[in-house]
């Protein structure tokens, strides 16, 4: 009987260890999430790491993000990134970001959703492996995009992969990173 007593109680402290490190990775109940900046002109891999965010944070430093100023500095470079600000989701393997397209006068805002997807081996044939794919999308407007990221930080993927469905399908590719 008390081997029994001792199994359980060795069960509940390990399940107990297990859901503080799950709490760890969650922030109110929510993931923990990440955020970056990718200025113009930056080469693909470069990213300026800003730390943990969560939706209101996040939307504040898109809104007051200088994407005008951006557009004019790729306009006279004309070479590497277009402004960027992406934000991760390590638990879920995710990705959502958003940058702005065109010149001063006429510009739009794109947004990607980079998620692990499985892949077929070559010619179909093969052991399926995962890969992250990349889904690009043009926003009708800031709104779109706030919708876009509320439902992203909310952790509603389905009815985010729903919103993207109703918008212009820019491309998509497998994520380079």
């Amino acid at each position: 009987m008390n081997r029994i007593l001792i199994i359980l109680l060795a069960s509940f402290s390990l399940i107990s260890c297990a859901n503080k490190d799950k709490e760890k990775n969650m922030t109110n109940g929510k993931n923990n999430y990440t955020w970056n900046v990718q200025l113009a002109g930056y080469d693909y891999e470069k990213y300026d790491e800003k730390g943990q965010t969560d939706y209101e944070s996040f939307i504040t430093e898109f809104e007051k993000f200088p994407w005008i100023k951006q557009i004019e500095s790729y306009q006279k470079i004309q070479k590497g990134s277009s402004a960027t600000l992406s934000v991760n989701d390590k638990v879920n393997k995710t990705s959502f970001w958003v940058s702005i397209m065109g010149n001063v006068n006429d510009n739009t805002f794109l947004v990607g959703y980079v998620y692990p997807k499985m892949k077929k081996g070559l010619f179909g044939l093969g052991k399926e492996k995962e890969i992250r794919w990349l889904e690009i999308f043009i926003a009708k407007d800031n709104e779109q995009v706030k919708k876009c990221f509320r439902l992203y930080f909310s952790n509603e993927l389905g009815k985010l992969q729903s919103e993207l469905k109703t918008m212009e399908k820019y491309g998509e590719m497998e994520a380079q990173n």
